[in-house]
């Protein structure tokens, strides 16, 4: 079974395989109202998408993150850049929320794996927890991650 990675704040690490986050905001794969759950195809990439969405604080004041390896049974669906439609990096997501419709109403495999706006060579692997096999997926360690102070600018 392949792993996946999800790096999350340290108030968050007990909550490692929630969809809460993202059923209450949305993102940019998915509307609000439906959770889904983000992970990464490696820690590194993991890291530069967190570390791109996190807070505009000093280093000293960054919160604490934690990396979670999650074992997910091999039933994914991979897009290359070239099945995306043209607009799956804008920086709005009104239209890629709903670019995977049918999927989210209706998931026949349990994840997707998407490449990254930030690392498109990488993927975001997105698991449905309405599939049959979200029961399966399995959070099988947890590590801080240390930040190196030379990846952060104020």
């Amino acid at each position: 079974m392949p792993l996946v990675y999800r790096i999350t704040r340290e108030k968050f690490r007990h909550d490692a395989l929630s969809t809460e986050g993202s059923r209450l905001f949305g993102a940019r794969w998915n509307p609000k109202g439906i959770g889904v759950l983000y992970t990464t195809s490696t820690p590194e990439l993991g890291l530069v998408e967190t570390l791109a969405h996190a807070p505009g604080v000093r280093y000293e004041d960054l919160p604490k993150y934690w990396l979670s390896s999650i074992e997910i049974p091999d039933d994914i669906r991979f897009y290359d850049r070239q099945d995306l439609p043209a607009y799956w990096q804008d920086k709005t997501y009104g239209r890629t929320q709903f670019w995977l419709k049918d999927w989210l109403i209706k998931p026949d495999v349990l994840a997707i794996g998407i490449p990254s706006v930030i690392v498109p060579f990488s993927s975001n692997i997105i698991l449905h927890p309405g599939h049959l096999l979200f029961v399966k997926v399995k959070l099988v360690a947890q590590d801080r991650i240390p930040i190196d102070r030379r990846l952060w600018r104020n």
